[in-house]
């Protein structure tokens, strides 16, 4: 048996993050993956070896060199997982968790490969259902230890002195044009200048209405619905996703380049956690904005943690999860292992809670589609919120409330929910955010909650471009 090939150096997290930035210029594909509070690790690869990509009939792949084949069949999530058994290696346990394999996203619609959903909102980002680059080599930070694991298929081992090296060199070159201090949120205003959004506040309160109708009816107990704010954007998208790390780390943070978008992703959330036969996963519902004073935080957070409508929703998501996982794991393993916790952001706070269980199968597909995607973003009964969602958001969602993460060779993964995420493409920034809807939610407040949820997203996109117009020489 094969075994990864690794040498090791000294690195904090950002020195980390700013070689990856300053390596990242020279080419066109690369992905990021940051635990920005708690987790253990951080993940880098830049320029494929390969990279998929779902089409209709089946995957597409692109190698470095310029060849492409398409796998033909219905599932890319399988294919995928197929391309990696060709990949015999063994499991180091001096290593961090992940050891190579394919780190990407899935977007939302990918769910349409294996449920039947109507096709009534317009999918005008067009988002691949399926995007994941495969690396022949890479770095991982173990964030505890500052310790970073540069790591190579063993047919590339030759390389790794080059790429410490590189890495090492570029870390130093990356930190002196740092443009953000961690910490320290430049007061920038958020404007409402050309902004385009899916739905206006008018049309989002109907929508809620709506479902308050369905609900009643007894078709579904809740429903999550959303709005997208779209805006040009005029600074790079790497200096967006420097200025979120530096005021808003996020647990499963991501950044990635392709040559048709790039993203940038904040998300509190995560969707699923394999480490051999272990599945856990961290639902949150229940949100309130941060207060001003430390007074006004706590209150905040009193209340909601003593509000009944949001303990009633939490602890729906929470049974909604654990009936998920009782579909896919072994019987009786299923447990709620932390409940109701509060987590804090820089502009929200959440009640979080978390879930795992034993698989009972090891294959890829069976575990995703029993619980993609996350029943914290659609809502439940799962597939009839799915049909109204169809039906009442005007467009289709892509990645939004999809997943990023990585899966690795030996079948071990971590994939989020992409929420606080901006899609990248065609120079316009497209953030969505939504709320959970019940019989008693107040259709203005939930929208205010919607647009509250993006607003980190449109300050780091502020923050970058104010910094573009100062390198520029432009103080307007």
């Amino acid at each position: 048996m094969n075994t990864v090939a690794y040498q090791t150096a000294s690195m904090t997290k950002d020195e980390f993050f700013y070689a990856y930035r300053q390596l990242a210029t020279e080419v066109e594909r690369h992905v990021l993956l940051e635990s920005g509070r708690g987790g253990e690790m951080c993940v880098a690869g830049l320029d494929p070896l390969v990279t998929f990509q779902a089409i209709e009939t089946g995957l597409r792949l692109e190698w470095r060199d310029g060849k492409e084949e398409i796998v033909t069949g219905e599932d890319p999530l399988v294919l995928l997982n197929d391309f990696m058994t060709q990949y015999e290696l063994e499991y180091q346990n001096e290593l961090p968790a992940y050891q190579g394999g394919p780190i990407g996203m899935i977007s939302y619609d990918y769910v349409r490969r294996y449920e039947t959903l109507p096709v009534l909102a317009k999918d005008d980002l067009v988002t691949p259902d399926v995007f994941f680059y495969l690396f022949d080599q890479w770095a991982v930070l173990d964030i505890e230890n500052e310790k970073v694991y540069f790591m190579a298929l063993p047919e590339k081992q030759h390389s790794l002195d080059d790429i410490v090296n590189e890495w090492t060199e570029a870390s130093q070159i990356g930190l002196t044009n740092r443009q953000f201090t961690p910490g320290q949120a430049t007061d920038v205003d958020v404007t409402e200048d050309n902004l385009q959004v899916s739905v206006t506040g008018e049309q989002f309160e109907q929508m809620v209405r709506d479902v308050q109708q369905f609900i009643e009816q007894g078709d579904v107990v809740q429903v999550n619905l959303s709005v997208r704010q779209s805006k040009p954007l005029e600074a790079p998208s790497i200096l967006m996703y420097e200025a979120l790390r530096s005021f808003n780390p996020s647990p499963y943070m991501a950044y990635m380049a392709a040559p048709d978008f790039e993203v940038v992703s904040g998300s509190p959330e995560l969707l699923l956690k394999k480490r051999g036969t272990e599945l856990s996963t961290r639902p949150i519902g229940g949100t309130r904005k941060r207060g001003l004073t430390e007074t006004e935080d706590l209150a905040l957070q009193e209340e909601l943690v003593s509000n009944t409508k949001e303990k009633g929703e939490h602890k729906m998501l929470v049974d909604l999860e654990c009936a998920d996982f009782e579909g896919i794991c072994q019987e009786d393993t299923v447990e709620v292992d932390e409940f109701m916790v509060v987590e804090k952001y820089s502009h929200v706070m959440h009640l979080v809670s978390n879930v795992r269980g034993t698989a009972a199968s090891e294959d890829l597909a069976p575990i995703m589609h029993g619980v993609f995607p996350g029943g914290s973003i659609t809502g439940d009964p799962k597939l009839r919120t799915m049909e109204i969602i169809e039906e009442l958001e005007p467009t289709r969602r892509g990645l939004y409330t999809g997943s990023m993460g990585w899966i690795g060779f030996y079948g071990d993964l971590e994939l989020n929910i992409t929420i606080r995420t901006a899609f990248i493409q065609a120079g316009v920034v497209h953030i969505q955010a939504g709320a959970g809807l019940v019989p008693d939610s107040d259709p203005a407040s939930e929208y205010e909650e919607s647009l509250n949820k993006a607003k980190a997203l449109w300050q780091a996109k502020e923050m970058a471009e104010l910094v573009t117009r100062q390198e520029s020489g432009h103080s307007h």
